[in-house]
């Protein structure tokens, strides 16, 4: 009777949080990952979650890797990217995690919901389309303690670094 109760106040919970501070479980999301890399690199990707692996992924320039998952409380997906053709520039991020900053700051909120995460040259970046612009996020090769997640209010875009 206790999971039961649980379980429902969970489900209860998830419809209620699309405007509260709880994140919305048991919806769908979409996560995807855009090579834009330059001169004709491949990107190769592997993502998984605390419960599934996926295979390694080729993309050419302009190719995608995107798959879609339930938002369960304890889902996190890590990914990890190399740049081609000798793979050795490496960066490892935490993808996707249930939290509501993250979905609503970094990933946009459950309209369109999509995470989109974009590599290029410079490192991976992340696509607000409420703003139309691409947040610098990680750099290529940069130990893990010097890339946490910054907060909202420090976010980089691309075109700051332009002259």
């Amino acid at each position: 009777m206790g999971k039961y109760l649980v379980f429902f106040l969970l489900v209860l919970f998830s419809f209620h949080s699309i405007n509260s501070s709880l994140p919305p479980f048991f919806r769908a999301f979409h996560l995807q990952i855009v090579n834009q890399l330059q001169f004709n690199k491949k990107l190769k990707v592997q993502c998984e979650s605390n419960t599934h692996g996926f295979p390694i992924t080729y993309l050419n320039i302009g190719e995608s890797f995107q798959f879609k998952f339930i938002i369960y409380p304890n889902v996190l997906y890590r990914c990890s990217l190399w740049q081609g053709p000798n793979y050795k520039h490496h960066v490892f991020f935490e993808a996707f995690f249930p939290s509501l900053n993250f979905i609503d700051v970094t990933c946009n909120g459950m309209n369109p919901n999509v995470c989109l995460w974009i590599a290029k040259e410079r490192g991976v970046y992340v696509r607000h389309t409420k703003f139309l612009r691409e947040y610098f996020r990680y750099g290529w090769d940069i130990p893990t303690k010097q890339r946490e997640i910054a907060p909202a209010s420090a976010l980089t875009s691309e075109s700051e670094f332009d002259p």
